[in-house]
């Protein structure tokens, strides 16, 4: 996409490789389930030695925005972990994350996955057999390959149009173009997991103007087991010092110790916000939306058929709460 889009290493990338977080207006937080999140805190200790002798910060790098624990992976809710890492566009961390659920038969489902070092595959291994990698839309693939060759046995899935785009992963197929709610004939295919347990979701309502194509073909999915959403690039937040994820947002996120506040932001990530906000804004709601009905069918879906209890994003912080994050959620997707 660089070469067809023309802004290589200038700052005008940034805004046409992201989709925006749509500003919030002031909402106020609920609470998360305190005893929900001690279990999953204690979890925590059993994959970082150093949450487990008492210290509150984990062993595998260092506290930040995106790594707020310091942990290889991190339980996020009942059989889904995250890998936290900081990702670099242009110097600038605008953070990453990977998440990967434990299945009813010990197999593991890996979304977006995170570079594959030597301390993550071991922590990866320890929860189960790594069965499906799933790169969700065109960009979050740069380790797609690197998984496939460390886990040659598992089902490598990707969102409309990947296997065109990287022809030297062996894909075992594709999301459906369009899929909206899954038939039973969909959810049939081969080498594929249950759709009734992690159903996909393909957003086909943007497009990149200047190719009229397709310009991310994300696949959100929903994990009924836990009530998580786990999007890529159509929902991401802001760093804060103290979690919360929108500067708009009065409240605290810490998660009872799972993601706890930093010092302090860097720089080059609070003026990626406000390039966003004052930039791509207005481009985004005037030039990257072409299907409004299919969209509002979309949103449809997610806030009223979906019953959400955690909001894990590729970018930024995990959100927690029905209500919490029915008001985030109602805010964001309001194009008009």
């Amino acid at each position: 996409m660089l070469a067809v889009m023309g802004y290589k290493n200038s700052f005008a990338y940034l805004f046409l490789i992201n989709l925006l977080p749509i500003e919030i207006s002031s909402l106020s937080l609920g609470s998360s389930n305190t005893h929900d999140i001690a279990s999953l805190l204690e979890n925590a200790k059993n994959i970082d030695d150093n949450l487990a002798n008492g210290e509150k910060l984990g062993k595998y790098s260092e506290s930040s925005w995106s790594n707020r624990l310091g942990t290889v992976l991190t339980p996020a809710a009942n059989g889904v972990y995250t890998g936290d890492r900081a990702f670099y566009w242009n110097k600038i961390d605008v953070g990453g994350r990977m998440c990967v659920i434990q299945l009813d038969d010990g197999d593991l489902w890996v979304h977006s996955p995170v570079d594959l070092d030597q301390e993550t595959k071991t922590a990866v291994d320890k929860l189960g057999t790594v069965k499906y990698v799933v790169s969700p839309n065109y960009e979050h693939l740069k380790y797609a390959k690197k998984w496939s060759k460390a886990y040659p046995d598992a089902f490598m899935w990707g969102c409309p149009g990947l296997t065109e785009r990287l022809p030297d992963i062996e894909w075992e197929g594709e999301i459906p173009f369009g899929l909206l709610r899954p038939s039973e004939s969909v959810n049939k295919l081969n080498n594929c997991w249950d759709f009734d347990v992690i159903t996909p979701l393909h957003l086909k309502t943007e497009n990149n103007p200047f190719t009229k194509t397709p310009f991310f073909n994300e696949v959100i999915f929903y994990h009924k087991p836990s009530k998580s959403l786990l999007t890529t690039d159509i929902y991401w937040n802001y760093p804060q010092v103290d979690g919360v994820p929108n500067s708009h947002l009065s409240g605290n996120n810490d998660d009872g110790g799972l993601a706890p506040s930093v010092p302090s932001i860097p720089f080059g990530s609070l003026l990626w916000k406000f390039g966003m906000d004052k930039i791509y804004l207005p481009f985004y709601k005037k030039l990257m939306i072409n299907d409004r009905k299919y969209y509002d069918e979309t949103i449809k879906v997610v806030l009223e058929e979906w019953d959400i209890d955690t909001l894990i994003p590729c970018h930024g912080d995990i959100i927690r709460g029905k209500e919490k994050i029915q008001q985030v959620l109602s805010s964001h997707f309001k194009i008009n």
